[in-house]
């Protein structure tokens, strides 16, 4: 049984696919940042396009591991000779985004996408090194705009969409469009088909996974606490910040299970729930 199969997706998209903007939004922060650095290499680079250049990755960067702040910033710049290379980019970004980030929520939205942007620059990275092929250079978003617009497919299958804002199809049919056709591509000038691939895949293991990236929102204070743990096993520490963030997570949840239902929960949702509740009654008991 294929995932469009099951009877529990949606056929419809709450608050739809029609086109609006929300500038505290994920994704209008991202189409910001992606159109700023766009317009900031035209006016201050000249003909040589040292920004976009510097900001780009390059497959030599992997022996040179004072250079791959790169692995995030190439995901924000595109090509300057070619506009359409950030607008169709931002625009799948904006139409298909959007239903993502509200399943999500901001937060962890942010977390996904810029994890498929790293991700996807280090297979295009390590790839590259490995055929010694130096010269190559690689920018733009298409490898995470690939992630969320699978999200997408994954989250809503059943749902229609515009397959290049003319042929209506199933989400699902523009998902295996999208995948058959980078495979099939394999490579070619121009294009960077492992990324879109990278991105992809990244999006399969995240939804199918039940994967949340939570936990990347405070790694210094996790560490703190580990230590903490070690040196002081004993003594019980109480994180006023950490118990507001889990109250608020926790209200994030039961806001999806009202809305979506229960089943809609993934299994790190379910998990943290169960600690929550764990949680709740120990301090309620003491």
């Amino acid at each position: 049984m294929g995932i469009y199969d099951r009877p529990y997706y949606p056929e419809s998209v709450p608050g739809g696919l029609a086109p609006s903007w929300d500038g505290r939004s994920a994704i209008s922060q991202i189409i910001i940042v992606n159109v700023v650095a766009f317009a900031a290499n035209a006016i201050f680079s000249g003909r040589d396009d040292s920004l976009t250049n510097f900001l780009s990755l390059h497959a030599g960067d992997l022996f040179q591991p004072w250079m791959l702040w790169r692995l995030l910033t190439y995901g924000f710049v595109h090509d300057p000779a070619n506009i359409f290379h950030l607008f169709w980019n931002m625009l799948s970004l904006w139409m298909l985004g959007r239903a993502v980030e509200d399943r999500y929520g901001k937060a962890e939205f942010l977390r996904v996408y810029l994890t498929a942007v790293v991700g996807a620059g280090l297979v295009w990275l390590i790839r590259h090194s490995l055929w010694k092929d130096d010269a190559s250079v690689v920018l733009g978003a298409s490898g995470a705009v690939t992630c969320v617009v699978m999200l997408f497919v994954f989250l809503y299958p059943k749902v229609q969409v515009y397959f290049w804002g003319v042929l209506p199809v199933p989400a699902w049919v523009l998902g295996l469009i999208l995948v058959l056709g980078d495979l099939m591509a394999g490579s070619g000038p121009n294009v960077a088909y492992d990324v879109h691939l990278a991105g992809a895949a990244w999006a399969a293991i995240y939804f199918f996974r039940g994967i949340h990236l939570r936990w990347m929102e405070q790694p210094w204070s996790r560490l703190k606490t580990i230590f903490q743990g070690w040196v002081r096993p004993d003594v019980k520490l109480h994180d006023p910040e950490a118990t507001a963030k889990d109250d608020a997570e926790a209200d994030r949840i039961l806001d999806k299970i009202h809305r979506q239902g229960q089943s809609s929960l993934t299994s790190s949702e379910r998990r943290f729930m169960e600690k929550y509740s764990r949680r709740v009654r120990q301090r309620r008991q003491s």
